[in-house]
């Protein structure tokens, strides 16, 4: 973790510009899926997701990262993918229906993380 000395000049530019935040957007902002839905023929799934903007600025074009490991045999489950969407500063929003590669939850275990985010 690395500290940071700012004069109270630079403390308050940073306060009111927001600069202060983590080093990629994407660190602030979070995902929750709230419901997944089995895919079509297409081996897509959709979920309702929950995505937490804690930026003092908007973010978009989320990167996220799901990891998860099948119950029987172990075996590692990836997807990465990215999100269109727009999410405003200090908000959460629901989006419902948003196409994921299918996680079947009942046959794995393990999550989804956002592991980037563009400033919009």
């Amino acid at each position: 973790m690395k500290t940071i000395i700012l004069s109270a000049t630079a403390a308050a530019f940073v306060a009111t510009t927001g600069f202060a935040n983590a080093a990629d957007p994407g660190d602030n902002v979070k995902i929750l899926i709230q419901k997944w839905r089995k895919p079509g023929s297409n081996n897509a799934g959709t979920a309702d997701i929950t995505v937490t903007n804690d930026n003092v600025f908007a973010v978009k074009d989320i990167r996220v990262k799901c990891d998860y490991t099948a119950k029987t045999g172990g075996r590692k489950i990836e997807s990465e993918q990215r999100l269109a969407m727009t999410v405003k500063a200090k908000t959460t929003k629901l989006f419902k229906k948003t196409k994921f590669p299918f996680i079947d939850t009942d046959a794995a275990e393990g999550a989804c993380k956002v592991t980037s985010a563009t400033q919009g």
